[in-house]
């Protein structure tokens, strides 16, 4: 295994924020909305500030119905994920916030952008999960009113406490169909035993609307209180897709949690060595010369076929990092 900074469950794995995608013009001309949304690109919102929140939680309770009520957008893309009505691979969708500029009473409030991640809760697709919930600063907590912590919950919320993710909200869906009050009791005190630490708790309905506004603005102070990116830290992009768009060649989707992306920049590729080389680059639907973290970023690189990068392989800042084929573990159970 070879492995790239703090190893936490991936084979090239390090801890980094997120955001929404990217791909250059040529290549966003040429490509369907639907196809747009699967890649993670977002739609042009006005260039105000942006962050990602990845929902986590147990299969069946509810995470892409209260994103398609959040944003608006079913994150749900595949025929598949339609057909059996559950989340079998990450899923994207955007919407804007209100959040204040300031912790005083009174403080303006400016435009802010969450992009979504939303990840699949079956037990089968935790690596998927990874792929969505380990480059984000942030989660979305999603736990059922008529059912309560689930295997799935306690999964996803270990992982998250793994990786050291330290802001969260979360949202106990179905709360028109039984009492909301012990899953968000049990939900604030199991957290708070977490790097989630203390959270807001909502009661919503993603089906009646039921405290979506109340969700709104817990999600507003969320991201108010995010930490900002280091724009001039060295690359570390960890691939979540990979592809070739006929006429433009490789493009790879991402997270950028940190550093700046730049066209005619050149990245060491991992695993395997070598280097590429930034020919365009999109985000949040626009094409771009530069991109700072944080962000969702696609990029077209020149020198190297899609099947050489696939989820989990990196792009590096050249001679930045180092690489090492030993890990330190530790076990730890959040279960009481």
């Amino acid at each position: 295994m070879t492995l790239v900074g703090t190893a936490v469950f991936k084979t090239v794995v390090a801890r980094h924020p997120g955001q929404a995608g990217s791909i250059p013009v040529r290549l966003r001309q040429r490509l369907p909305a639907s196809f747009a949304r699967r890649a993670g690109i977002a739609t042009p919102l006005g260039g105000q500030p942006m962050h990602v929140v990845a929902t986590a939680g147990h299969v069946d309770h509810g995470k892409s119905t209260l994103v398609r009520a959040l944003t608006g957008v079913d994150p749900d893309r595949l025929a598949e994920e339609k057909r059996r009505g559950m989340t079998l691979d990450l899923g994207f969708a955007w919407t804007t916030v209100r959040a204040a500029t300031g912790a005083t009473a009174g403080a303006a409030t400016r435009e802010e952008t969450i992009a979504f991640v939303d990840v699949p809760g079956h037990e089968r697709f935790v690596p998927t999960m990874l792929a969505g919930a380990g480059p984000v600063p942030a989660a979305l907590l999603v736990v059922a009113a008529d059912e309560g912590w689930r295997t799935q919950t306690l999964e996803h919320v270990t992982i998250l406490d793994s990786l050291g993710v330290g802001h969260g909200v979360v949202a106990v869906t179905r709360s028109d169909l039984a009492d909301p009050g012990p899953a968000l009791r049990e939900s604030v005190d199991r957290l708070a035993r977490t790097s989630l630490g203390s959270v807001e708790a909502v009661a919503v309905s993603g089906v009646t609307g039921l405290g979506l506004d109340d969700l709104r603005g817990a999600l507003a102070r969320l991201v108010a209180g995010l930490p900002a990116p280091d724009p001039d830290a060295r690359v570390r992009l960890f691939v979540d897709r990979s592809f070739t768009v006929r006429g433009s060649g490789t493009v790879v989707t991402g997270t950028l949690a940190a550093g700046t992306l730049t066209t005619g920049q050149a990245l060491e590729l991992h695993p395997g060595g070598g280097q590429a080389t930034v020919r365009g680059l999109q985000s949040l639907g626009e094409p771009r010369d530069r991109v700072p973290a944080v962000a969702r970023v696609a990029v077209n690189l020149r020198g190297v076929p899609a099947d050489a990068l696939g989820r989990g392989s990196a792009l590096l800042t050249p001679g930045a990092w180092l690489l090492t084929r030993q890990v330190d573990a530790r076990l730890a159970s959040l279960d009481p």
